[in-house]
């Protein structure tokens, strides 16, 4: 599969990161912004729509459901199928109390009309220690999700549309937002405070 130009969606400080590294190896045409990224970030590229030029589209931390999804790829943070939808790394710490789950990572998979469930590209993992909290997830995010992303895009070019159309999916575990334990809603506001304010630039 041949990728030049990529139509970016999300404004997120993940997807500032990764724009960063893909814009040295991709002709980026522009970004579709999140409503209130849960932490923004600044996008060097025009705003545009979804009818610019392009060969995919590419989610990167969009917080809106993309209807047009022909030639749609997603990066997910977190393992499918086991861990599909939001707040995840929340999730990760509170099962992690529960079944003693020591490993989490991202996805890049393709998209389709069911949430986290498409053609599964690549997935890389990182571990998760006794201690960790929100916060250490996430910087540990930051360390792998750009490099992950461009060396998803190198793998898709290497696969034929039949290749990419049947790679493995399966029907995810999906947590919906605001699925958050009362006792838990003070910590989680605050830790989501903490991160926007020693990762936003704005």
């Amino acid at each position: 599969m041949k990728i030049n130009k990529i139509l970016i969606y999300g404004s997120a400080h993940l997807t500032e990161e990764t724009c960063n590294l893909l814009k040295n190896h991709y002709d980026l045409v522009g970004y579709i912004p999140s409503v209130n990224p849960v932490i923004a970030g600044n996008i060097d590229l025009p705003i545009v729509d979804e009818n610019i030029q392009h060969d995919i589209k590419l989610s990167l931390q969009y917080n809106k459901r993309i209807t047009n999804i022909e030639n749609a790829y997603n990066v997910h943070t977190g393992l499918l199928p086991s861990w599909g939808g939001v707040d995840i790394l929340y999730h990760t710490i509170k099962d992690r109390k529960e079944s003693y789950i020591f490993e989490q990572g991202l996805t890049f998979h393709k998209m389709s009309d069911d949430f986290d469930y498409g053609p599964i590209i690549s997935k890389v993992t990182y571990p998760v220690y006794e201690d960790d909290t929100m916060v250490d997830l996430y910087d540990r995010i930051t360390k792998c999700f750009p490099s992950f992303v461009l060396s998803g895009l190198k793998l898709l070019e290497s696969l034929d549309e039949h290749q990419v159309n049947n790679s493995y999916k399966e029907k995810p575990r999906v947590f919906k937002r605001g699925n958050i334990d009362d006792m838990d809603s003070k910590l989680y506001e605050d830790t989501l405070k903490k991160l926007k304010r020693k990762y936003e630039k704005i």
